[in-house]
């Protein structure tokens, strides 16, 4: 690491760094576009968390988890599929439920009938900020913004100075394997006051630390499989040929590959049924406590998730009015491999079917192999006087989007045919259904949506310090669908839905805010949000019988959903701004619910189910005790339920008092603290503690009424983590760090699933067990 601060040196002249960001630094003091005006944090009438890039390396956030983990109301739940919740708003079926943006990018992606991809998020380097925004912001930011959003805030290259930032780390994981981080940033001006640049670089390797081992194949063994290595690559142009005309195009590269799942089996049956002399559990089963993390799958879960964001920004900035166009795409390509064994043959044949053994197979292997293409492109233009002074602030704006999903999902099973025959003791009728003779079912589906927008936002100075805010968003949306599956499961070997649907949702916003002092502000607000309906793909044959047990068809479309939230809040600073604030509580209405409907074949299909109700506060504290420590804490509370016990034929669908799932309570403390270090350097200590409780429920399967009641399912424990960093600064640019996350090495399973209702096979996450390491940051 010392070569690469010698090259980071070297990589541009010197020049004189700004003053660091102080770890104390109140909430009025940093910028955010979160009304896509730059305002100061302190005078947006908004629940809002907004962090610098040298906040994050003080807090060692590098991803969307750690930046959960420290920000109150929003959670990263776990499973296969990554979404974002935020305040409650979660579901894990249709469009996203919370929006995230690079810039002014909207990336997240549907949860589609056939997309097992979900949506991406960047991860965090070289960032000029992020801003975290709590309540439906549908009027500035459109669709899936019901819940929140989450904003990635690149660097604008400076027309004026030349910069650099580096970052380089060692880890090591308990249990598992090293890893390691290097990134770098370079940016300045190439032609002085005219023409500047900024270009970064950075690559991940995060060491794994479960070991998958085949139960099939006792030599298919990998050490430490679920490693990640994380490429990330922007390049930005920012060209001001007039005083009043500003062109700014940039991209921007992320690739994730995957080694395998962090899936953990926490509880396996003796034997296999068909044959009692193999145990498919050879090794026993995960204790994370003792340092056991094991996967029995018989491969792989390998994957790869690339995409590009080109954008061209152009800003004409007037005396009293400014415009700003935005273009810009998203390019997103995931390839995955999921092992499908324990599952498919289950569901055709039965339950003893669980670990296949098939006669003339050595290894009876089913694979999943989705391929999702998401293509999207933007255009917004925006109009706006605030920076005028004026008495009335205005923004208004239009904006175009093209959205493209294409998801082709395969489940290859060569074996079936052989194991129908075994099973049932015929042939499999349905055997020239198999696709291309090796695929037990083919899924293709493509959408495509379309968004015309007319948005408008004012803020209205009543009195000196009494503002009124509005803002009006009209929708246009087109969603066409063409879903074809084919396979062993569907009469006729084949299932299609096409067609198309339109919504023209409104959003409306509104706030009041009284500015009592220059470091204090009151507000109150009410805001809507929505996201788009969908359809469901064909329910196969097989689920036939628990449709006729529910008394429901499957199939058809689903409509949009909408929230309504009303929030109340302050933001001060007290004691000659050494203790700052952020306080709000909200209450959140969710109407027709877009959820997932399990069905006992194991099958799923979405449907608008019951009205739920998200209430809570937030709770940002920042006190400077001393000169030399500081004390903050970020306290969230949720409780989200549904409201309604929902019958949908002749089974209750959700159930009044059913939880949404989010954590009630979390909690994140803080203590940094300045000494001063051998030879007069400044070094800092910091500790953070991290806790978020266990929803106890009641779930669905806690329902004795429930096609899903369970009473063999268990909750996951509370999640505990500390976190210490002490650095010291090396010279005026140089930082040096050591480290040791989740330090307790909390390794309680965060929850345990059943592949099927009271079955014998479950499976569990954790979070990663403790890991030590060594830092260099830079700064120029």
């Amino acid at each position: 690491m010392c070569l690469f601060a010698i090259l980071l040196g070297s990589a541009l002249p010197a020049v004189a760094q700004e003053e660091q960001e102080s770890p104390v630094t109140g909430i009025d003091d940093i910028v955010v576009t979160a009304t896509r005006v730059e305002t100061r944090l302190n005078k947006v009438p908004l629940s809002i968390t907004a962090m610098s890039q040298e906040t994050m390396d003080r807090r060692g956030i590098r991803d969307i988890k750690d930046l959960a983990a420290q920000t109150p109301g929003v959670d990263i739940p776990a499973g296969r599929v990554q979404r974002v919740a935020i305040r409650g708003i979660d579901s894990s079926a249709g469009a996203a439920t919370s929006a995230v943006y690079i810039d002014d990018t909207p990336i997240q992606a549907r949860n589609a009938a056939i997309n097992y991809s979900g949506s991406t998020v960047p991860y965090i380097f070289d960032l000029e900020r992020v801003e975290v925004l709590r309540g439906p912001q549908g009027t500035l930011f459109g669709a899936s913004a019901q819940g929140g959003a989450i904003r990635f805030i690149t660097p604008t290259p400076s027309l004026t100075t030349r910069s650099a930032y580096g970052r380089a780390q060692v880890n090591l994981t308990e249990d598992g394997d090293a890893g390691y981080e290097f990134g770098l940033a370079v940016g300045g001006p190439i032609v002085q006051d005219k023409l500047g640049f900024r270009a970064s670089a950075y690559r991940a390797h995060s060491g794994g630390w479960i070991d998958r081992q085949s139960w099939q194949d006792p030599g298919d063994r990998e050490e430490n499989a679920n490693g990640i290595d994380t490429t990330v690559v922007r390049l930005a142009l920012n060209w001001r040929p007039t005083d009043w005309l500003t062109i700014s195009p940039a991209l921007y590269y992320q690739n994730v590959e995957q080694g395998d799942r962090g899936l953990l089996y926490t509880r396996c049956p003796s034997t296999v049924a068909l044959d009692p002399t193999i145990n498919p559990c050879p090794n026993g089963v995960s204790d994370p406590g003792n340092g056991k993390f094991l996967n029995y799958a018989s491969l792989a879960a390998t994957g790869e998730d690339e995409f590009y964001v080109p954008s061209l920004r152009i800003n004409l900035d007037g005396e009293t009015l400014s415009f700003t166009s935005v273009t810009s795409g998203l390019s997103r390509n995931v390839k995955q491999i999921n092992d499908a064994t324990y599952n498919n043959d289950r569901v055709s044949l039965g339950n003893n079917w669980l670990f296949p053994i098939v006669p003339g197979w050595e290894k009876a292997i089913t694979w999943q192999a989705p391929e999702t293409d998401q293509e999207l492109f933007t255009q917004e233009m925006r109009l706006t006087n605030a920076g005028s002074g004026a008495r009335l602030r205005w923004t208004v704006g239009a904006y175009y989007s093209v959205s493209e999903l294409t998801s082709n999902t395969p489940i290859a099973s060569p074996h079936y045919p052989d194991a129908y025959e075994a099973a049932r003791g015929i042939p499999l009728a349905a055997k020239p259904f198999m696709v291309e003779g090796i695929y037990r079912y083919y899924g293709n589906e493509y959408t495509k949506e379309t968004t015309k927008a007319l948005f408008a936002n004012l803020d209205f100075s009543i009195l000196e310090n009494l503002t009124l805010s509005a803002g009006i968003r009209q929708n246009w949306d087109e969603l066409e669908y063409d879903i074809v599956e084919r396979g062993v499961s569907y009469a006729g070997g084949v299932a299609t839905a096409a067609g198309s649907m339109k919504e023209k949702p409104f959003t409306p916003r509104v706030a009041l805010s009284w500015e009592t002092s220059d470091t204090s502000l009151f507000y109150a607000s009410w805001a809507q949000g929505y996201r788009a309906g969908g359809v469901n793909k064909a329910v196969p044959d097989i689920c036939e019988n628990d449709l006729k047990t529910l008394g429901i068809a499957g199939g058809g479309s689903y409509a949009s959903d909408t929230t309504d939230s009303y929030e109340a809040g302050w933001k001060g600073s007290l004691f000659e701004r050494r203790l700052s604030v952020q306080a709000s509580a909200y209450h959140t209405t969710w109407d027709g619910i877009q959820q997932q409907i399990r069905l006992p074949c194991a099958f799923s299909m979405v449907a608008n189910t019951a009205t739920a109700v998200s209430k809570g506060v937030d709770l940002n504290l920042n006190w400077r005790a001393t000169d030399a420590l500081n004390l903050s804490a970020a306290i969230g509370y949720t409780d989200a339920e549904y409201q309604d016990t929902i019958i949908i034929g002749t089974s209750p669908l959700v159930y009044e008092g059913q939880t949404l799932g989010p954590s009630p309570w979390t909690v994140n403390l803080g203590v940094d603290y300045q000494f001063t270090a051998f030879q007069g350097r400044d070094a800092y200590l910091v500790a953070r503690y991290n806790y978020r409780k266990a929803n106890t429920g009641p779930f669905a399967y806690n329902f004795a009424s429930s096609s899903l009641y369970d009473p063999t399912r268990v909750e996951g424990n509370a999640v505990n983590k500390l976190d210490l960093r002490v650095g010291m600064h090396l010279s005026d640019s140089l930082t040096g760090e050591l480290f040791v996350e989740n330090a307790l090495n909390n390794v309680d399973l965060l929850y345990q699933d059943p592949t099927y209702i009271r079955g014998p096979l479950w499976f569990g996450e954790t979070q990663r067990p403790r890991m030590i390491g060594a830092q260099l940051i830079a700064r120029y």
